[in-house]
C-alpha cells in the first residue's frame, strides 16, 4: 500500500506560523552579487569542488526554532548555475546530520522554491517545489528528491535526472545538488531573466524540535493551495572559453490543429561561429517525423533567438521534441500536445440531446467532464502539455458517440474511473471517484468502501492502492476541496451525496459499507462517522491526527476527538487503526491516547503499530493482518 501519489502532508501549526505571520515584506532581490555562470558541470558528492570554493557564501536572512529553540547551527549556501542546470552547495557547520522521516520538512534536509515572480513582488501562484532528504532507508527513498508542489497543487513527481548528496567531513556537512534546467521547465535564466528564488534548510534540534533556515520567510512555503514568497534571481552573464552552449524552449508546449510550432532558442559560444541545433519530433506512437535543422550564428555574448520550425501541420495527439547540441548528459525531450479543435458548449448541447440514451447518473457525469473541459482550457498556461485535456475530449466524445448509436458506456464501465453527480445542495456538478469490478455483475449487492484522500490530494489516484482485495464497490468522494479536513466547504455534505449517488447507480448493500481514509483522510473517517454514525459498518485509520480540524481550522470550533464527549457514537463500532511511532506529521502519541478513549467508549479497536514507519501506510504483515479484520467485519 505504500503508494507514492498516496504520500499527503499535515504541516502540524507550531511556532513557525505564529512567528512568520508578522513578515509582509519580501527582498526584491536576493542579497548579494549574481548567482555566478559554470561552465562546466560539478561532480555531486556532497562537497564543494575546490574550483568551486570562490563562489560567494550567502547568509539565510531569518531562523526560527519550533518550542522556543534558538541554538541553531551556522548554515549557509552557496548558488551557481548552467547551461543545462542550477547548482546549490548548503553548509551546516556541525559534525554529523540527522535523517528524519521527511527530512526535507523535520530535518536534516531542505527544499527549495522556484517561481514566476508578480508584480510589485506579490507572492505567486506559478512555481515548482523541490523537497530533498539524505534519506538511505529504501522505503524512504522517495524522500531524497521529489517536486512536492507544482503551482499551487501538490504534485509528489519523483525528479529523475536531479543529483543530491550530502556529506560530513572536517566539522561540516554540505548537502550539495545539481538541478537540470529540464526538469525546471520552462525555467532558465537565458530565456527568461526573470526568476524567483526561495530556501528553506530545516535543521534537526534534539529528539522532536527543528529550526527552519529561510532565504526568504514564508509561512506558507509548505503548504498547498497556497502562494509563494521569493526572491528575484540576477544571474551573471555566461562567457566561454571553449565551444558553444544552448538551451530550447517551447514558446507553447500545446498547440491547437494547425497552430504553428514555435521554439525560443539561447546560445553562446568561445568564438563566433554558426551552429546546428537538430529538432525532431517522436508522435506518441513512436513514429519519427521530419526532423528540422535551425542554422544559427553564435557569437561571445548571449544570443536569444524565436524560431518558427518549418514542419507539416501535427494531427491531434501527444508528442516528444528532442533538440540536440554537443552536451549528451542531459534529456533535451520536451512534451509537447496538439489539440483538436471542440467547443465545450457544442458538446453541452450534444449530451443534452441525449437524454433517452444516458441514464441520469452518466447525463450527469458527462456534464460534470465538460464543464471540468472547459475550465481546464481556460487555466492552460503556455508552457504546459495538456494529455488530460485530450483525452478528456475523446472520452466526452465517446459517450455521445456511443450514445448516439443507444449504448450508455459509462453505466457499464469497470476499472477506476470519475463519476460526478448534481448536488442537491447548492446545484453544482461534483465529482467522485469510483471503482468497479472487472466482473461487475448487475444482479448481485456488493459491499461498499469509502475511503477518504490526504491534505493537498483530491479524490484523483485515491484509489490506485489495493484497498479490498476484491469485491467491494469503491469510492473516493471529492470532499469540495483537498485540504478542508471534511469539515468545511460543504464536505459532509459531499461525502454523504457521494455515497447516495453511487447507491442510486450501482447495487449496494447498504448494511455493509466501510469508512476508511489517511492522514486528514483519517480525521475525516472520525468526523464523518461523528455525523452519520448508522451508516457504517466499520472504520479503518492510517496515520490520522484526531483533532486536526481544531489545529488546521478555528479552535474550539470542530470536533476533536481527544475530547470524550465526541466519543459517545463509536460505542460498538469496529476499528482498524495503524500509526507509524516515527509520524512527525500526525503525532503518534495523540493516536495512542485516543486508541484508549475509543475503548473507553466501547469501541471495538484493532489497533496496529510499527516502531520504524513515519507518515506511511503499513508493511506487509500488518496489511495482511488489515485484509483479514476487512473480510471478517463485512461477513
Amino acid at each position: 500500500m505504500q503508494i507514492f501519489k498516496h504520500i499527503s502532508f499535515i504541516i502540524i501549526v507550531t511556532a513557525l506560523i505564529v512567528a512568520v505571520c508578522a513578515i509582509k515584506a519580501t527582498p526584491r532581490q536576493l542579497p548579494g552579487p549574481p548567482v555566478s555562470f559554470l561552465e562546466y558541470t560539478p561532480e555531486i558528492d556532497g562537497s564543494l569542488d575546490p574550483n568551486l570554493e570562490t563562489l560567494p557564501e550567502r547568509m539565510f536572512t531569518r531562523t526560527i526554532g519550533t518550542n522556543g529553540i534558538t541554538q541553531a547551527a551556522d548554515v549557509s549556501y552557496r548558488l551557481a548555475y548552467g547551461a543545462e542546470f542550477l547548482y546549490l552547495f548548503i553548509e551546516m557547520d556541525v559534525d554529523t546530520f540527522v535523517t528524519r522521516d521527511r527530512a526535507y520538512q523535520n530535518g536534516d534536509g531542505f527544499h527549495i522554491a522556484i517561481t514566476t515572480p508578480q508584480g510589485n513582488n506579490q507572492p505567486t501562484d506559478e512555481f515548482y517545489v523541490l523537497g530533498f532528504s539524505p534519506q538511505t532507508d529504501p522505503a524512504r527513498n522517495w524522500q531524497r528528491k521529489f517536486v512536492w508542489y507544482r503551482n499551487i497543487d501538490l504534485a509528489m513527481t519523483r525528479l529523475r535526472d536531479t543529483e543530491c548528496e550530502v556529506a560530513a567531513q572536517n566539522g561540516k556537512v554540505g548537502f550539495e545538488a545539481l538541478i537540470p534546467w529540464s526538469e525546471l521547465y520552462p525555467y532558465h535564466p537565458w530565456i527568461s531573466n526573470n526568476i524567483g528564488f526561495n530556501l528553506c534548510f530545516v535543521q534537526a534540534v534534539g529528539t522532536d524540535d527543528k529550526i527552519y533556515h529561510f532565504v526568504v520567510p514564508d509561512r506558507y512555503l509548505q503548504s498547498e493551495q497556497s502562494k509563494r514568497r521569493y526572491a528575484r534571481l540576477k544571474f551573471e552573464e555566461p562567457k566561454l572559453s571553449d565551444g558553444w552552449q544552448c538551451y530550447a524552449t517551447l514558446e507553447r508546449n500545446h498547440l491547437f490543429s494547425g497552430d504553428s510550432l514555435i521554439a525560443n532558442i539561447a546560445l553562446i559560444a568561445a568564438e563566433s561561429q554558426t551552429v546546428d541545433i537538430r529538432f525532431t519530433i517522436t508522435s506518441g506512437e513512436g513514429d519519427l517525423l521530419k526532423p528540422s535543422i535551425v542554422n544559427l550564428n553564435a557569437g561571445t555574448t548571449l544570443v536569444q533567438k524565436t524560431y518558427f520550425l518549418g514542419m507539416e501541420p501535427l494531427d491531434p495527439g501527444g508528442y516528444r521534441i528532442n533538440w540536440s547540441q554537443r552536451s549528451d548528459r542531459f534529456d533535451h525531450d520536451i512534451g509537447l500536445t496538439v489539440l483538436p479543435v471542440i467547443d465545450p458548449a457544442d458538446l453541452i448541447n450534444c449530451i443534452g440531446m441525449l437524454t433517452h440514451a444516458l441514464s441520469k447518473g452518466s447525463r450527469n457525469t458527462a456534464l460534470f467532464m465538460t464543464d471540468k473541459l472547459k475550465s481546464d482550457l481556460e487555466a492552460l498556461k503556455p508552457y504546459e502539455t495538456a494529455a488530460n485535456i485530450r483525452f478528456a475530449t475523446y472520452d466526452i466524445l465517446d459517450i455521445i458517440e456511443s450514445a448516439e448509436d443507444g449504448t450508455d458506456i459509462l453505466a457499464e464501465k469497470t476499472g477506476t474511473f470519475r463519476r460526478a453527480y448534481l448536488s442537491e445542495i447548492d446545484n453544482t456538478y461534483q465529482p467522485y471517484s469510483v471503482k468497479i469490478p472487472k466482473d461487475f455483475n448487475r444482479s448481485k449487492y456488493y459491499p461498499l468502501f469509502v475511503f477518504l484522500h490526504g491534505s493537498g490530494q483530491d479524490d484523483r489516484g485515491a484509489l490506485e492502492a489495493d484497498w479490498t482485495r476484491g469485491d467491494f464497490i469503491e469510492i473516493a468522494p471529492n470532499g469540495r476541496g483537498t485540504s478542508n479536513c471534511f469539515t468545511t466547504d460543504l464536505a459532509q455534505d459531499d461525502i454523504r451525496e457521494a455515497i447516495d449517488d453511487v447507491i442510486a447507480n450501482y447495487p449496494i448493500d447498504t448494511n455493509r459499507i466501510i469508512l476508511a481514509g489517511f492522514s486528514m483522510g483519517g480525521y475525516g473517517v472520525y468526523r464523518t462517522f461523528f455525523e452519520m454514525p448508522h451508516r457504517f459498518r466499520a472504520l479503518a485509520v492510517f496515520s490520522g491526527i484526531p483533532d486536526l480540524a481544531d489545529k488546521w481550522l478555528e479552535k474550539g470550533v470542530h470536533p476533536n476527538f481527544l475530547v470524550p464527549r465526541y466519543l459517545a457514537p463509536f460505542d460498538g463500532i469496529d476499528l482498524f487503526v495503524f500509526h507509524g511511532r516515527q509520524d512527525r506529521n500526525a503525532p503518534f502519541e495523540d493516536t495512542d491516547r485516543l486508541i484508549r478513549l475509543l475503548e473507553m467508549h466501547g469501541a471495538n479497536v484493532d489497533f496496529r503499530v510499527e516502531d520504524d514507519k513515519g507518515h506511511q501506510f503499513p508493511g506487509p504483515e500488518i496489511t495482511r493482518d488489515y485484509y483479514n479484520w476487512l473480510t471478517r467485519v463485512i461477513r
